[in-house]
């Protein structure tokens, strides 16, 4: 994602702050950041009947609470993410661990997205969660022995910032097409000036707007160089700004090499387009791909093939294919990623398991 905190201090919406260093996107007012140490006694204090936590990291930091049943939201495949990051400081039979450990903490399982039902099930049926769970943190087996009944799919909820709605159809008449390529740079983004999403368009005579800023989180991140011929915006933005990038754009386009960490994540930035009524030129094979088929969203095309990049991109440009498109998006963005949907599935499955 192309956003970041907004200027206030962390200090002022919540007691503690987490980050040492890099500071993460903001949160919602009326949110609490507190440091992962405080957690388990901020959970027993506070005397919650559903705990939600997303990333494994916190595992270490929780622990079985009286009256408290946790959920583990397996939002990405992170092991995943990280191998592909071609990172070598990382000992990954401890962040299997931290995996392992989060599971056998958990009640019941999200994942955001049906690709990643296969990936949830192979982790929770490993022996060393139920070792974890009934040795080392003295939890019962989960009943019944059947692990789908204890795993949902709930998809992304994506917030609208405020006063800000789906982007209606239309594109004025005459103007050049705007393509708009956004996302933090990863090694797996593939979101160069070689990149068919910057090329293709740039050589057609499109108007390309780049939005690739280097990650809030990564110590080591390098500002990527500005492409000529392109516009190029400094990032990253706070969320509001980043949805009114997004809004000027008639098409955002996001090109990625296929591997496993791709084919298995929602990737943020075209869900956050897709969210804001804008439709996406985008990779074939991850779990988002689907979603812009199902509902006609946009344009699904292999990474490697120039031509379905070209007709993609000259279909954008025709005002009525492209309303079509938009509708698609629009109609995605209220039943798929409307936050009130996420919670209702959420509701549901907690209320049923």
């Amino acid at each position: 994602m192309a956003w970041r905190s907004s200027s206030r201090s962390p200090a002022r919406c919540s007691r503690r702050s987490v980050w040492a260093r890099a500071v993460p996107p903001s949160p919602p007012p009326g949110a609490t950041i507190i440091d992962p140490r405080a957690l388990a006694e901020h959970i027993s204090r506070r005397r919650f009947g559903w705990v939600v936590f997303t990333n494994a990291n916190m595992a270490p930091h929780l622990r079985p609470t009286d009256g408290t049943r946790f959920v583990y939201d397996l939002f990405a495949p992170k092991i995943l993410e990280l191998l592909a990051s071609g990172r070598t400081d990382r000992n990954w039979l401890d962040d299997a661990a931290k995996k392992e450990r989060a599971l056998a903490l958990a009640d019941h399982v999200f994942v955001n997205g049906t690709r990643k039902i296969g990936y949830a099930l192979g982790w929770l049926l490993r022996p060393a969660v139920h070792e974890h769970r009934t040795r080392q943190l003295g939890l019962d087996p989960l009943e019944p022995g059947d692990p789908l009944d204890h795993l949902s799919v709930v998809e992304m909820p994506v917030p609208l910032p405020d006063g800000v709605v789906p982007r209606p159809a239309g594109r004025p008449s005459g103007a050049p097409l705007r393509v708009g390529v956004a996302g933090y740079t990863q090694p797996w983004s593939g979101q160069g000036a070689l990149s068919p999403a910057v090329a293709l368009p740039r050589a057609l005579g499109h108007e390309v707007h780049v939005l690739t800023p280097p990650h809030w989180g990564r110590a080591d991140a390098v500002t990527p160089e500005p492409i000529p011929g392109v516009v190029t915006t400094p990032g990253p933005l706070d969320y509001p700004a980043f949805a009114r990038w997004i809004q000027e754009m008639d098409v955002v386009a996001d090109h990625f090499p296929p591997s496993a960490e791709r084919r298995l994540a929602m990737i943020t930035r075209t869900t956050v387009a897709l969210r804001l009524g804008v439709p996406v030129i985008h990779g074939a094979d991850s779990e988002v791909s689907d979603l812009i088929g199902q509902y006609d969203a946009g344009w699904v095309v292999p990474s490697d093939d120039p031509d379905a990049w070209r007709t993609a991109l000259s279909e954008a440009s025709d005002p009525v294919l492209l309303e079509g498109k938009q509708r698609g998006a629009v109609q995605l963005s209220i039943e798929r990623f409307d936050p009130a949907m996420a919670l209702a599935a959420a509701a549901s499955a907690l209320g049923a398991s």
